[in-house]
């Protein structure tokens, strides 16, 4: 018997199942504590976040209609949640789109090259985490945005959605990230990735 969907598995929580409930949870409390922390940093103990997460997400569940949804509330809780956290540490700091947005479309590629070069895999693993190093750096907003679209695969909408903004300021986010990170990354490290250095 396959899985069922996570649109089933909503709508049979949201119908008071914990054990649906439960099934969701797993499915999502890895990608959420991996992006918590990335946000906080990886030596921070991210179960509370996690945790607080997923009990705001349990108390909203009816106003959840479409797994559409899920995500982006999610992620949304636990990006508030980290910013708590950030400020409570005093480590959160606003930030300013006002870098000149760039046009290249450059998003590092290391993960699919490693999968078609095996004998490269060490080299690519290097470049992963230079390139993870240099996210580390950019304004808080674009490093968020930089890593929902690069180490999750996630679409603009989606970020939008977990960012509470719109689909225009999410490309604009990820453009000013692209061009600090051609500016952070070493020129052997972008000619590596096929990614060509700010002029």
């Amino acid at each position: 018997m396959p899985d069922p969907s996570e649109q089933e598995l909503l709508r049979l929580a949201r119908k008071g199942n914990r054990a649906a409930f439960g099934r969701l949870q797993q499915r999502l409390e890895g990608p959420v504590r991996r992006f918590v922390q990335r946000l906080v940093g990886q030596d921070y103990d991210a179960d509370d976040v996690v945790q607080d997460s997923f009990i705001a997400l349990y108390i909203h569940l009816k106003d959840l209609r479409s797994v559409s949804k899920l995500r982006p509330f999610l992620f949304r809780i636990a990006r508030n949640r980290c910013y708590d956290e950030l400020r409570r540490q005093r480590r959160f700091e606003r930030v300013s789109l006002a870098d000149e947005l760039a046009t290249a479309d450059a998003v590092p590629y290391a993960a699919t090259a490693a999968a078609e070069q095996p004998d490269r895999v060490a080299e690519w693993v290097w470049l992963l985490d230079e390139v993870r190093r240099a996210i580390d750096h950019l304004p808080e907003l674009q490093r968020q945005a930089m890593i929902l679209y690069v180490e999750e695969g996630w679409t603009y909408a989606e970020i939008a959605g977990t960012m509470s903004v719109s689909i225009g300021t999410v490309k604009s986010r990820i453009h000013h990230a692209r061009r600090k990170l051609r500016r952070l990354l070493k020129p052997e490290t972008l000619v590596a990735l096929g990614v060509t250095a700010p002029r």
